[in-house]
């Protein structure tokens, strides 16, 4: 299943989501809690991202699985994100790329239309989706409402923590998501060059962005390799 390169990074992405849920789900700390629930939301969706292009080497209907069960991690329904991420490969940031419109604002611009943005998501998957992909996006967005109330009915609070940096990382994802990826500080940029050692695709997407568009099928963590 897959190439040696692609089971190493399935396996890197499904470590480097094991341990935050660890951190989450054992450290009695409300900030080490909160830690770990960043880190999950982090880690699910970079595996989302590199699931969404194929590039782990798994067979379609098994990525199909993945790809809801690692988008769920962050709430999100994958199809309908893997449907808006290839509008944004096909057309990036043009008027109808929704996931590119935070680089065509400012920083303040970004962080303010990410509450909208998170709804677009789920609105635009749901619109510009059919038949069996259409399906994979409802029973995801319905699984993720479920998830949701649970976590909310639960009082745990490892539980409401997860929930809590859900809906804070997905009402700023046009700032850290799209503005900053295409439009990254300097200083960011070099606090980035310090740490490809992690072959992080957050690390990734500050240097290597361009490379990912040319080349969408390689996973995040091969970029810039040697």
């Amino acid at each position: 299943m897959g190439r040696p390169v692609e089971r190493y990074h399935l396996a890197m992405h499904l470590t480097k989501l094991a341990i935050p849920l660890t951190l989450l789900l054992l450290v009695p700390h409300p900030l080490g809690r909160l830690v770990g629930a960043t880190l999950v939301f982090l880690a699910g969706f970079a595996l989302t991202h590199d699931l969404a292009h194929g590039a782990l080497g798994l067979p379609p209907r098994l990525n199909d699985v993945a790809l809801a069960a690692a988008a769920l991690t962050n709430l999100l329904p994958g199809h309908a994100m893997r449907r808006l991420h290839a509008r944004h490969h096909a057309r990036p940031l043009a008027d109808d790329d929704v996931e590119g419109e935070g680089a065509r604002r400012s920083w303040w611009g970004a962080l303010c239309i990410g509450p909208r943005n998170a709804l677009r998501y789920r609105l635009e998957g749901l619109t510009g989706t059919h038949g069996a992909e259409r399906a994979w996006v409802i029973a995801e967005t319905a699984l993720g409402l479920a998830l949701a109330f649970a976590a909310l009915e639960s009082h745990a609070p490892a539980a409401l923590t997860w929930l809590g940096a859900c809906l804070f990382l997905q009402a700023t994802m046009a700032l850290w998501a799209s503005h900053l990826p295409h439009r990254p500080p300097p200083l960011l940029v070099r606090l980035a060059r310090h740490l490809t050692w992690t072959r992080s695709a957050v690390v990734a997407s500050f240097l290597h962005h361009d490379a990912h568009h040319r080349r969408p099928w390689v996973p995040c963590g091969e970029l810039g390799a040697p």
